[in-house]
């Protein structure tokens, strides 16, 4: 017989959690830049799924860094976006990729840059925030960590090269090479789960002619990827070289506590600066502490999608905001009419 302490107890957590509970969300995006109309669909469709999978996460009880790993691992392998599969090349027409994580609750973070032939690069960045010690890893140091816990390399070298990223680079060497950005294609994802706690992630393979070694800021902290609970989290994409520059993830976040304004609107206004004082383009999606989500991009186009409770929404350009028919799920895949 449970003795009426233990009822009391069990009775106040339950109460606590339906009367502070938010409601769970996966926000995510596939890039900031201009984007043929042949691939705005599928970058439609591939933005939608991840959000699915992400939110199937959070739905099965599962914690908010494992829903933003899930919906980011969707878009790794999808030839769609610049990031695992489908990475962008750099000058040396190889894939060298960057990722970061970022845990809400106490600021755990795990980067890594200049990867090669890992198809999940984002796995290896929660392998870094658990394992390593440290919040970043390159070069040797990097591949060494990676073998020991196990992650398989591609064999042979060159497997996540695709045909679009070898003419994209082909296109970059035939211009004037002025174009940094083009269609965009990094992947992130932000997550919170019904007691606010906050996960957000990024993954790219960076620009399209970028010098060896170049890192951008996808798995820069406070750059490409933020997330504190008192504060909302936040994945950006974009021009890497320029949104290091204003710390942009925590500049939108921290600007908005501070101001007392919403992140949306705050987000939109630094985004307007950044491209005014130093002509950067990007964009960006997160989460605010209420939940809420947030949507911005200064560029043409920026593929995004999220899902709370049932409903599914999407879009790629400014005016765009669909709604999609609540998913059914059938064992580990998400179908949704598109």
């Amino acid at each position: 017989m449970s003795h009426p302490r233990w009822l009391f107890v069990s009775a106040l957590l339950l109460c606590v959690k339906l009367c502070f509970s938010v409601e769970p969300i996966v926000i995510v995006h596939g890039g900031a830049g201009t984007v043929s109309s042949d691939r705005v669909p599928g970058k439609l469709r591939g933005v939608s799924t991840a959000a699915q999978v992400g939110y199937q996460v959070l739905a099965g009880n599962g914690s908010v860094l494992d829903a933003v790993i899930e919906a980011i691992r969707v878009m790794e392998v999808d030839s769609y976006f610049n990031a695992g599969y489908g990475s962008v090349l750099n000058i040396e027409g190889d894939v060298e990729m960057d990722a970061s994580i970022m845990d809400g609750r106490n600021r755990a973070t795990g980067a890594l840059s200049g990867i090669r032939d890992l198809l999940h690069p984002i796995r290896l960045a929660r392998a870094i925030m658990d394992h390593s010690g440290h919040n970043f890893l390159v070069g040797e140091g990097l591949q060494a960590f990676a073998t020991e816990r196990g992650f398989t390399f591609l064999e042979p070298p060159g497997q996540l090269v695709t045909q679009y990223a070898k003419d994209a680079l082909e296109a970059w060497k035939a211009s004037d090479r002025s174009e940094r950005l083009g269609e965009g294609g990094t992947v992130g994802a932000v997550a919170m789960d019904v007691y606010g706690n906050i996960a957000a992630a990024t993954s790219t393979g960076g620009t399209t002619g970028k010098r060896v070694g170049r890192v951008g800021d996808t798995p820069i902290i406070g750059s490409g990827t933020f997330a504190d609970n008192r504060l909302g989290g936040l994945s950006v994409t974009g021009d890497g070289d320029i949104i290091m520059k204003v710390c942009l993830a925590y500049d939108v976040l921290r600007t908005a506590q501070l101001t007392g304004s919403p992140v949306q609107q705050t987000a939109d206004q630094l985004l307007e600066e950044m491209g005014t004082s130093f002509g950067g383009t990007g964009g960006l999606v997160g989460v605010d502490t209420a939940g809420e989500p947030v949507v911005a991009h200064n560029t043409v186009h920026m593929s995004w999608a999220y899902q709370r409770g049932s409903t599914i929404a999407y879009g790629a350009n400014k005016e765009d905001f669909n709604i999609l028919p609540p998913p059914t799920v059938t064992g580990q895949q998400v179908h949704a009419d598109f």
